[in-house]
């Protein structure tokens, strides 16, 4: 199985979910019913409850159903393309695989910031009712702005990796990859590496499998073939790659996107700001002799 840290907090983040959207509901109506009853610290929990787990539960339910939708081909692609699906992506058919590492960090901030500000009150309202009332009931809630933080946290991390090093894309010397033959081309990077750093690569093919349904789905990676080796950035900054594919390897296959086959890149390297790191899925299959 393969994982990594932020996987795991995206992926802590989809199990929330229908539970979260539950608690807030009857957050909600606790909160109604003590600001009736004058209770207004308590309702003032409450609401603030209810934001945090209205917020998480919606906020994972969009963030599941954003990225569990199967990237459709281009239609004008495919049909250029019918016997040739790794032209069936726009980038797969440049020949130039970008990383999303900007988007995927802008969006994890914004859902962390929302967390945070929807949490806030609890710190200042669950130490004070332990200490005053001696209610230390409460104080597990106290989870939900520390989850924020962590968040909050690990999106800055990724931020700050991204200003040091910019984006990645890997070019790729030809289109796809083959099966019992190679993949090879070079990962340019926007704030080039040092000439001569080194960089541990790696290629995977990955069966990825879905599992759940639309509220509380879920991404489990299982590797089927991997294959390692150490490059050295060159006068550029580039970094060469050039992988041998076994030959009784899977090929590419998204036909069924409950378990898809995908070939990933993996580039990292020691440096500042946690070190430079770049993943890419790229286009493996058989063609040719290989097809045979």
């Amino acid at each position: 199985m393969k994982t990594n840290p932020e996987r795991f907090v995206l992926g802590f983040v989809k199990f929330l979910g229908t539970p979260m959207c539950i608690a807030a509901s009857l957050a909600v109506m606790a909160a109604v019913t003590r600001a009736r009853d004058g209770n207004w610290e308590p309702a003032a929990l409450a609401a603030s409850i209810a934001l945090a787990c209205g917020g998480a539960g919606f906020g994972a339910i969009w963030w599941v159903r954003f990225h569990a939708r199967a990237a459709d081909p281009s239609e004008q692609l495919r049909a250029a393309n019918p016997g040739a699906p790794w032209m069936w992506r726009e980038d797969w058919a440049r020949a130039v695989v970008r990383t999303s590492a900007r988007r995927d960090a802008n969006r994890l901030t914004i859902f962390a910031i929302a967390w945070c500000v929807a949490t806030f009150p609890i710190l200042f309202i669950v130490p004070h009712r332990a200490i005053r009332s001696a209610d230390y009931f409460a104080i597990p809630s106290l989870i939900f702005p520390l989850a924020g933080v962590v968040m909050l946290a690990w999106a800055m991390r990724i931020r700050r990796r991204i200003r040091q090093y910019g984006e990645s894309r890997f070019a790729m010397v030809s289109v796809p990859g083959r099966i019992g033959g190679s993949l090879a081309g070079s990962i340019h990077v926007d704030k080039p590496l040092a000439a001569g750093q080194q960089v541990a690569l790696e290629l995977a093919c990955i069966n990825r499998t879905t599992r759940g349904s639309w509220h509380n789905l879920t991404t489990w990676d299982r590797i089927l073939w991997r294959a390692e080796q150490t490059s050295m950035s060159d006068s550029t900054g580039s970094i060469p790659v050039a992988f041998p594919i076994a030959p009784d390897c899977c090929p590419t296959d998204d036909s069924d996107p409950k378990s898809r086959t995908v070939w990933c890149l993996s580039a990292k390297s020691s440096g500042a700001a946690g070190g430079y790191r770049a993943d890419f899925e790229v286009p493996v299959f058989r063609i040719g002799a290989s097809a045979a």
